[in-house]
């Protein structure tokens, strides 16, 4: 396909609906949750009437903790903390080489997944792109393949370089339009080293790439590579923080977060600013008692730390220090403590913050306000871990799709609850229902969660069987196979009370 270059220029121009309204808001959570002391530049504000002297010096001395990378960094903890379940026994050998390496760097998929869900978190929707190291999509050996060294990778594109996309009826992809960065810098020698834009288009038979060059009015654009893969679909697919329906943009883990992140450091660059000036107390006296050129001026400006307030002595009054008003720095420090305490309970980890720096923290929390907030972030937590398993599955059926597999179902499988109780705990509950003799039906369901910890990747089959089993379990007792045992006449089932 030959494309002028005002046929590709107006391509690379074109920008979905969501792009202009997002694009500051995806580079303002990224300046965040990166931060760096550039980030100081563009997000401490000068308040009226401080002068350019005064503002630098305060950014030059700002500082934060990152809030908004803490909450991130949290939530993906907590996420993989719990084991990921994979079938590798069932997994074509295609993608159980993908999951060995798969990023073109070779990094393993539980990396790469890490990796997703933390920019997932960040911008709230990311792009996957799956692709094939082969220049087009002819199909050859499987030994060919290895020979050559030729294999399914993937990467993920930040929603500042989506330019556009279409969608049909099913909200499923036509194509796609993403921009590219490459650096000139092959030859030591023979390189300019600079940046060059590319734009790469994904449509559901092929792909084209291509190049910017000059700069200025004199821009033009050419066509440098493309190829079909005849694969029927866009190998791309949006991985979102939060399921939704929207077409352009997904919610981020830190959307409100980051903003009041921002908050906190600039009301402590504001005390920090009341710090340096009112620190320390400033000496006042009678004007009268400051004889022009007399040494005792600069001992005076010693005693005042280089500042002392003079007034009209006539009455007799007597020199005195001037303290701060502490009022101000109180109110700021109640404001910032509030605002963290508010930026951690919105995700449910107030937990995490200690009794010193929450006055209203873990420790003096209510049960009920603890059993909230776990309940909140195992809800985010189950949240996260459907959208990771979408992404996964996605992941297959794309590898699937490049090496002409047959795609293999539930391959993979993240865990439905985040609770603290461990696989230990589980067996040390069912011990003491036992030694409580608890009726048989609460120790069958206390055996049911068992089972789905201890075998979380059970086949429909067997997951029957072993329910039918636990029907007639625990045996009956000795008084229960003399006198008999109630039967729920509903449901068949035995109740474990005697008749």
């Amino acid at each position: 396909m030959a494309l002028s270059s005002k046929e590709i220029e107006t391509l690379v121009k074109r920008r979905h609906p969501g792009f202009e309204a997002g694009v500051s808001h995806w580079d303002f959570l990224e300046s965040c949750y990166n931060g760096g002391r550039e980030w100081f530049d563009d997000h401490i504000f000068r308040y009226i009437k401080e002068g350019d002297g005064e503002y630098k010096d305060r950014v030059k001395r700002a500082y934060r903790f990152n809030h908004t990378r803490e909450i991130v960094d949290l939530v993906n903890k907590y996420l993989f903390k719990a084991e990921v379940h994979r079938n590798y026994e069932d997994a074509p050998k295609v993608v159980q080489e993908f999951w060995m390496r798969a990023t073109r760097a070779g990094q393993p998929i539980e990396q790469y997944m890490r990796q997703l869900s933390l920019k997932s978190s960040t911008f709230g929707r990311i792009w996957v792109v799956v692709d094939n190291t082969k220049a087009d999509g002819s199909l050859i050996s499987r030994r060919d393949e290895k020979k050559a060294g030729i294999r399914t990778y993937s990467y993920f594109v930040r929603p500042q370089m989506v330019l556009d996309m279409s969608f049909d009826k099913e909200q499923n992809l036509n194509w796609i339009l993403i921009e590219e960065s490459a650096r000139d810098d092959a030859d030591p020698f023979d390189s300019s080293g600079k940046l060059i834009r590319r734009f790469r288009l994904w449509t559901r038979e092929y792909w084209l790439l291509f190049e910017e060059k000059g700069s200025g009015n004199r821009k033009t654009y050419h066509q440098i590579d493309g190829a079909e893969h005849g694969l029927g679909v866009v190998p791309v697919f949006n991985f979102d923080n939060i399921e939704t329906d929207d077409l352009y943009s997904a919610p981020a883990l830190i959307g409100d977060i980051a903003y009041l992140d921002r908050a906190v450091a600039n009301y402590l660059s504001n005390l920090d600013a009341i710090i340096q000036d009112q620190s320390f107390s400033q000496l006042a006296m009678p004007a009268q008692g400051l004889l022009p050129g007399d040494d005792a001026y600069n001992k005076l400006l010693e005693m005042g730390t280089k500042r002392v307030f003079l007034f009209d002595g006539e009455g007799g009054s007597q020199p005195f220090y001037l303290s701060p008003d502490v009022k101000q720095a109180e109110l700021i420090l109640q404001v910032v403590k509030q605002i963290i305490n508010e930026i951690y309970h919105s995700v449910g980890m107030a937990g995490e913050r200690t009794k010193q720096d929450n006055s209203v923290g873990i420790d003096n929390s209510s049960g009920v306000a603890k059993a909230y907030d776990f309940e909140r972030v195992n809800s985010l937590l189950a949240s996260k871990g459907d959208s990771l398993d979408r992404c996964e599955a996605n992941l297959v059926r794309l590898v699937c799709l490049w090496n002409g597999e047959e795609e293999p179902e539930d391959l993979v499988k993240y865990p439905d609850s985040f609770d603290v109780r461990r696989l230990v705990d589980e067996f040390d509950i069912s011990s003491r229902l036992a030694l409580l003799e608890a009726p048989s039906a609460v120790r069958r369901e206390q055996m049911r969660a068992l089972v789905d910890k201890l075998f979380p990747r059970l086949k429909d089959d067997l997951r029957k069987s072993i329910d039918g089993e636990l029907q007639t379990w625990p045996p009956k007792d000795p008084v229960d196979s003399l006198y008999g045992s109630a039967v729920n006449t509903d449901t068949g089932q035995d109740t474990g009370q005697p008749t």
